[in-house]
């Protein structure tokens, strides 16, 4: 027996696993329980971002992509990571593909106080790995009062 929505539709599994995120980001909404948070499933490059004392790292998995295919833009409070992967496919007639090619763009927000002018970016076995240095505190200038 196939079960079809209205329209003839065939859902897939993808089409669960997208509601079953869906509403996870519903209850999601206003409960603090934690700050992490999920995105949505395929979402590419997935990142992981790490606060440090001196600094902010920001890791990204970029398997199949080249280091000159990948633009970083840091701009106020927010890093866009942007590029292309390529896979081709040869000539082959494909019966599954779930590999993402194409163009890819993902925007972070970043914490307040960093100093994007001391940013580093390293590419290592398909990881990026972007460290983004705190900004020196500003202190106050003590001024010196002279008499006469």
């Amino acid at each position: 027996m196939q079960v079809r929505w209205y329209d003839g539709y065939v859902p897939t599994f993808n089409d669960f696993f997208r509601l079953r995120d869906e509403l996870d980001q519903l209850f999601d909404i206003g409960l603090p329980l934690s700050n992490i948070r999920s995105v949505p499933r395929g979402t590419f490059p997935a990142i992981n971002i790490e606060e440090q004392k001196e600094a902010v790292c920001i890791d990204a998995y970029l398997p199949g992509v080249e280091p000159k295919d990948v633009e970083l833009t840091i701009e106020e409070n927010t890093l866009a990571i942007k590029g292309r992967r390529e896979t081709g496919n040869g000539g082959r007639n494909y019966h599954r593909r779930e590999r993402f090619s194409g163009n890819f763009s993902r925007i972070v927000s970043l914490p307040e106080g960093l100093d994007p002018d001391k940013a580093e970016a390293r590419y290592h076995d398909g990881i990026l790995s972007i460290t983004i240095a705190r900004a020196e505190e500003k202190k106050p200038k003590q001024i010196t009062v002279s008499i006469g």
